[in-house]
């Protein structure tokens, strides 16, 4: 096994595609340490996966605490120079590992690299080739739906989408690692966008592959997540006052407005830290994770977990001016990839319409 990376797999919901994943990672050209975090809160459900892996580290946490913590468990007992994280629903494929350790090699600059994710159909299109984010500070998926021969240049991001992403560990101690008030998703994007404004840069590597094992379906519940996570986003770096009107109708949406609740406590619990930190000298961390991480509170969540990371609100230096434009800058890829998606759903509509 490679010195060079450890590969951090958080496991919960797909458990019973973990013993492929490892199996692809291992049958790979570099092979990287491995831990697995188990968040299952059940030791036997990966029981026999450890049996077949004896070379592989399980980290049981007894408890799902949430995606950002796992990771950010093994980000804290990763000795290597790089940390890759891949989702157990992924078949790695056999070049990914070194194509991606290969690019943080060969760019000094690069904070993260990220594989090119593909589905699970024949022919295969894009699931993933990062995240960007467009003029109102939406974020989009970039190559979502294309063809998979239409990435194949490397190509710079907003940020690495965390499902097969490689990370510089040393400019993690620079930018600090996931933060945990986001639940479940875009706490890879907001570490993304901090090593923009840090000066750091994040590619997609397209040699770098990756494929679903099975067609991901859209889910609401997740959407009501990145809907609230968005709020403290936008909070963070100050990107409020570029957002389009919400439509009328998506205000009605009670899912929505329930979402955008849960976005705007994140906003106020981290207005309170950050005045108990700065004018009453208190700290800041916190004995459990705070309930509105859930869209509902349920009694069966994590209960004593210590957040290893919580961000605040982003301090703009004029010496970080530069490359918070050059982030900026970023969101015109963003819009056009919005618009190209837009442009490719009407030709659709139009064309079912002439039928």
């Amino acid at each position: 096994m490679s010195d060079k990376v450890t590969l951090i797999i958080p496991v919960r919901r797909d458990a019973d595609k973990l013993e492929r994943c490892l199996r692809s990672v291992l049958s790979g050209t570099l092979v990287p340490r491995i831990i697995v975090m188990d968040c299952t809160a059940d030791p036997e459900i990966l029981g026999k996966t450890r049996e077949k892996f004896p070379g592989v580290r399980f980290f049981d946490l007894g408890m799902n605490p949430g995606r950002a913590h796992a990771v950010n468990t093994g980000f804290h007992i990763t000795q290597t120079p790089y940390v890759m994280t891949l989702s157990p629903g992924l078949v790695a494929g056999k070049h990914c590992v070194e194509k991606l350790c290969a690019a943080l090699d060969n760019d000094p600059d690069l904070l993260s690299a990220q594989a090119k994710i593909l589905t699970a159909e024949e022919p295969p299109r894009i699931s993933g080739a990062g995240w960007l984010l467009d003029l109102s500070a939406e974020p989009v998926i970039r190559g979502a739906g294309r063809s998979a021969a239409s990435c194949s240049r490397k190509t710079g991001i907003t940020a690495a989408q965390m499902d097969a992403a490689i990370y510089r560990m040393e400019y993690l101690e620079v930018t600090g690692i996931l933060d945990e008030r986001f639940y479940t998703r875009l706490e890879d994007l907001d570490l993304g966008y901090r090593g923009l404004i840090a000066g750091f840069k994040n590619v997609c590597e397209p040699a770098a592959k990756c494929r679903e094992m099975e067609s991901t379906p859209a889910n609401s519940f997740y959407e009501q997540l990145e809907t609230g996570n968005m709020e403290y986003f936008r909070y963070k770096y100050g990107l409020k006052g570029i957002r389009q009107p919400e439509s009328k109708d998506k205000k009605e949406d009670p899912q929505r407005a329930a979402a955008l609740e849960r976005g705007r406590m994140l906003c106020f619990q981290a207005e309170i830290e950050q005045m108990e930190k700065e004018e009453l000298g208190m700290s800041v961390t916190k004995l459990t994770l705070p309930e509105e991480f859930y869209m509902e509170i349920r009694e069966d969540g994590p209960k004593g977990v210590f957040p290893l990371y919580v961000g605040s609100k982003a301090e703009e230096s004029p010496l970080q001016i530069p490359d918070l434009l050059r982030a900026r800058a970023g969101m015109l890829a963003g819009a056009a990839e919005r618009a190209r998606r837009l442009f490719e759903r009407r030709s659709l509509q139009n064309g079912e319409a002439d039928i």
